[in-house]
């Protein structure tokens, strides 16, 4: 990919920033619930599809100057349309390699394209491979990951926020289902842009949760391990997880007790044995729930 010139990626983000006003006003309080009409209003603009895409080839040529990214991964940054998965009045930010905030406290964000992008690439995620994210947010990672991993794999995320669950599954084209005090859906891939084709959305605790899927989901012989992404910073690391890797499983998520403190950690069972390694500074939101 070429990379564009400075005066076609302005172009590129004032045309972005131009569709985006259609909705700067749509909502008298930005951190109230994105009204359902609204999501699709935004999901079905057509000219604000491709004005996102084109503003996103700058990132994309960024992104592969600074990193060692697959092109799987490069391409899943420029085709997941993440306006869909911001605020409305944060649109025209959307091609930025900025985290744009969900909530008012601050408690949830959907992260920067290049931390989701360095978590794969720790991960190993490719092809055909089962990912399971603790942290959905709106599902702009998990879109990420279900393009990265093809038709042949799977993406299971987890998210505390019933709001932003529900979100998720709107974006993601998915209906979800009660069961008991969790909220667990199935997507059946009909957005747009079919994001959510081979996607589980699950709500609750991430961590109570991811131990049960694990503990639940061994791989069978046509299976791979899990791949675990962790889109919330950690106190320490999660033992209970880790124990419940499969040979060949990965994990990686950020670990520190403050925002200024957190470094980003990589753990992988070999042979039986758990292997860590530790792969520099980062700043992701606290981790909600049990802890």
């Amino acid at each position: 990919m070429s990379s564009p010139s400075s005066t076609e990626s302005r172009a590129a983000v004032a045309s972005l920033a131009a569709l985006a006003a259609r909705y700067d006003d749509r909502r008298p309080d930005r951190w109230a619930s994105v009204p359902e009409e609204l999501d699709a209003a935004i999901a079905f603009d057509v000219e604000l599809a491709e004005a996102g895409r084109v503003a996103r080839a700058p990132l994309v040529a960024e992104l592969a100057r600074r990193f060692e990214f697959p092109a799987r991964y490069l391409d899943a940054i420029l085709l997941v349309p993440r306006e869909r998965f911001v605020l409305p009045e944060d649109l025209a930010a959307s091609a930025d390699d900025t985290p744009l905030p969900l909530d008012r406290a601050g408690h949830a964000t959907v992260s920067a394209p290049h931390a989701y992008l360095l978590t794969f690439s720790l991960l190993g995620l490719a092809p055909g491979d089962r990912l399971l994210e603790l942290g959905t947010g709106t599902g702009y990672g998990a879109a990420l990951a279900r393009r990265i991993v093809g038709p042949a794999g799977h993406v299971t995320s987890i998210e505390i926020d019933p709001a932003l669950h529900a979100r998720a599954a709107r974006l993601l084209g998915a209906r979800p289902d009660r069961d008991g005090d969790d909220a667990a859906l199935a997507s059946s891939g009909a957005g747009p842009s079919d994001e959510g084709a081979g996607v589980t959305l699950l709500c609750g605790d991430g961590r109570s949760l991811a131990e049960r899927v694990l503990a639940s989901g061994r791989a069978t012989p046509s299976e791979r391990p899990w791949k675990v992404a962790v889109t919330y910073a950690l106190i320490e690391p999660p033992a209970a997880l880790e124990e419940r890797l499969a040979d060949g499983g990965v994990l990686v998520a950020p670990v520190g007790a403050w925002e200024g403190h957190q470094e980003l950690m990589r753990v992988e069972r070999r042979q039986g044995a758990l292997l860590r390694e530790v792969h520099g500074a980062v700043r992701y939101v606290a981790e909600r729930g049990r802890g």
